[in-house]
């Protein structure tokens, strides 16, 4: 993807009072004249867009993280904006895919979907779709390339703010209004039936990881009035008065000696690479292979404890992150 729309925290949501009940994505220039269909996008007569709580079971995050995101951009849902380039749509990560197309007149587009998305700081309501609201923010003004065009994001949970988003450019196109025709599918696929991932039956990606840990060794852990969100749908974040931790799901490259520390027996046949950091504060992160997914690729657990007061030098960042790791493993399926 050209932007990282993940963040450690969740970015604050800005409601927006509509001034009609449709609204030209961005304030471009006239859907119309574009080359893709015009986007209704409905808001709400005489007040904002909806600030409630959101209860619509088909994108909860459960739900979205076995969402095959690739299969999502397959199909009707982008030819809207244009063709798909011969190469189709491409992978990056559990829950992100792109895709470039070419529209009628020969323009290219690049439409980038994230699930379990945070809309931008930035982000104004413009109104719903199929129930969910939706915000936009219009990156014209970006100072690099890879943060150019415009992102829409449908959103599906309020604590935290997060949704299923499209980051588009379009050079010569409406890219908010591109965002929005995609989006609309999208949002449309979610409520009919998703494709879905092909895991294996030992796959830790369906799990919860704020569920994974106990939360009374993280509170030991990390200390008093420690809090956790989840971090996208494969991430979990705890912030407490003594350290944080993070803890991500993940497909990638296997861990190995040297780039990710030492190995550890990590019990169960498990082993596994710990990692101490001692720049900012006092860290130890500690990620193993849950299960092997081919071509030195698999299922990643990592989990990060990070003491970032002044005085942390004297801590055993690994022996508490390790404390929480234990706690981990055993709600993980056997692998």
């Amino acid at each position: 993807m050209h932007r990282v729309l993940r963040v450690a925290r969740p970015r604050r949501f800005v409601p927006l009072v509509l001034l009609a009940l449709t609204l030209s994505a961005c304030g471009g220039p006239d859907l119309g004249k574009q080359n893709f269909p015009r986007t209704t996008v409905t808001g709400t007569s005489g007040a904002g867009v909806p600030d409630g709580p959101i209860d619509d079971p088909a994108v909860s995050l459960a739900a979205q993280r076995t969402v095959d995101s690739c299969a999502l951009l397959r199909g009707d849902t982008v030819t809207g904006v244009g063709m798909p380039v011969p190469d189709g749509p491409s992978a990056s990560g559990l829950d992100s895919c792109s895709i470039e197309v070419t529209d009628a007149g020969g323009k290219r587009a690049r439409l980038s979907l994230q699930l379990g998305d945070f809309p931008g700081i930035s982000a104004e309501a413009v109104g719903t779709i199929d129930g969910l609201p939706v915000a936009e923010t219009n990156l014209d003004d970006a100072k690099t390339p890879e943060d150019e065009g415009c992102v829409v994001t449908a959103l599906t949970s309020r604590a935290p703010e997060l949704g299923i988003g499209f980051q588009v450019t379009y050079d010569g196109g409406d890219a908010c209004g591109a965002g929005m025709t995609a989006l609309r599918e999208v949002v449309r696929e979610m409520h009919a039936g998703p494709p879905q991932l092909s895991r294996a039956a030992n796959s830790v990606v369906p799990l919860d990881p704020c569920a994974l840990a106990d939360d009374t060794v993280a509170a030991e852990v990390l200390g008093r009035g420690v809090t956790k969100e989840p971090g996208g749908l494969h991430e979990c974040h705890w912030s407490g008065g003594n350290a944080t931790g993070y803890l991500r799901i993940s497909e990638t490259g296997e861990p190995s000696e040297g780039d990710d520390g030492t190995r550890v027996d990590l019990g169960r046949g498990t082993s596994g690479y710990q990692k101490k950091g001692t720049g900012a504060g006092n860290s130890c992160t500690i990620v193993w292979t849950h299960l092997a997914t081919g071509e030195g690729e698999g299922e990643i657990v990592k989990f990060e404890y990070d003491n970032f007061h002044d005085d942390a030098t004297a801590d055993d960042s690994c022996g508490k992150a390790r404390r929480i790791v234990d706690t981990i493993l055993p709600n993980l399926p056997e692998s």
